[in-house]
């Protein structure tokens, strides 16, 4: 993790998930393709302004890592998370699909 990421915690990996627009850019994400913020935009139905901020703060967290090409910031789950995260963001992702599985039914 870069020096500008703050040293993840539980606490704050569960506050920075609970908005429900951060839990929905991260259960996009985790699908481990990048999306540049043009494309999460168009997924949220949401402003630019507000879905860069979201962003910020799970990039801030460590949960996510971006690379710039060109003009465009491409965003994906960062392969660095430490194990207890990991497991924690999985079991998240699979919470929520069986979820929205259950609701399609």
């Amino acid at each position: 993790m870069s020096d500008n990421v703050v040293m993840m915690q539980p606490l704050e990996l569960f506050k920075v998930l609970s908005d429900p627009t951060r839990l929905k850019l991260f259960q996009i994400l985790f699908q481990k393709e990048a999306r540049c913020v043009c494309e999460l935009v168009e997924m949220l139905d949401q402003p630019q302004p507000t879905v860069s901020r979201h962003l910020n703060h799970l990039k801030k967290l460590g949960i996510l890592s971006c690379v710039r090409d060109g003009t465009w910031m491409w965003y994906q789950v960062a392969d660095d998370l430490p194990s207890w995260c990991q497991d924690i963001l999985t079991t998240t992702y699979q919470t929520l699909i069986q979820q929205n599985a259950i609701k399609a039914s």
